[in-house]
């Protein structure tokens, strides 16, 4: 594994679009173990997932990204400043978070793990018939889109480029990116569930990863803690394990069953 520098900086840059920091004066433990903890504001270019950015945590190679709304920052800088990035997501740690999130009427919604390209990878070509898809081009598949892995048709993730594979001129899976940040698109895979385990998961992710480079943004693949089938396509695509981030939303309200009379 190899982790090309111009790429992990590029990452960081995002990151502190992420998480508003932008000015190192910020850094609240220099050192080692770099903890960054900042004021919630949403930046123009920033990855804002759920339309929601009262809190955020992102670790990243030994680096803490952190932040906190005006209500439980000075609760965040206090909690946070001796944390160890490595251990960031361990229970103790989101189950203190969450309690402290549910005074506000919000909660940890999901914890993910991304990856970014390992710069060791070698170049791949397809393995079946492929068919791009530019990001004008992708609006025609909305209304009927068998891929909802792939596309996600969002306004804050505008899906940027696709590429499908066909039997017979039948897509039968596809890879797309969406623009999540300023230097960062996001990938996400589909494939048919009676042509899976034929490698094309694997194929149609490293093809759609090479053109994103190619274009100068940095793709990166996200999935579960517990979803190996998925960490292991991005592997096999060239991919690594490089950063956890932690997502939170406002708290469902709970509607009240109404008794029968």
């Amino acid at each position: 594994m190899k982790i090309d520098k111009n790429i992990l900086a590029l990452a960081k840059k995002q990151f502190c679009l992420d998480s508003n920091c932008l000015e190192e004066k910020k850094l609240v433990q220099p050192g080692k173990k770099e903890i960054h903890i900042n004021r919630s504001k949403k930046l123009p270019g920033a990855r804002i997932y759920q339309n929601e950015f009262f809190f955020k945590a992102i670790t990243c190679f030994g680096e803490l990204f952190i932040m906190a709304d005006d209500a439980i920052y000075p609760w965040a800088v206090d909690f946070f400043k001796e944390a160890s990035p490595e251990w960031f997501c361990c229970y103790k740690n989101l189950r203190e978070i969450d309690r402290k999130l549910n005074e506000y009427g919000r909660e940890i919604l999901d914890t993910h793990i991304y990856f970014l390209p390992d710069a060791d990878a070698g170049t791949v070509q397809p393995i079946c018939d492929v068919k791009w898809y530019e990001k004008d081009e992708i609006l025609q598949l909305k209304e009927n889109n068998p891929f909802g892995n792939a596309l996600m048709f969002s306004e804050a993730q505008p899906d940027m480029l696709a590429v499908a594979a066909l039997n017979k001129g039948k897509m039968i899976g596809m890879a797309g990116a969406s623009a999540d940040g300023e230097y960062m698109w996001q990938i996400g895979i589909d494939v048919l569930p009676e042509y899976r385990g034929h490698g094309l998961a694997t194929n149609l992710t490293t093809l759609i990863k090479q053109e994103i480079e190619r274009r100068g943004k940095v793709p990166f693949y996200g999935t579960s803690e517990s979803h190996s089938v998925s960490q292991s396509v991005a592997i096999k695509a060239g991919f690594f394990p490089a950063w956890a981030e932690i997502y939170t939303h406002k708290k469902p309200t709970e509607k009240k069953l109404e008794a029968k009379h």
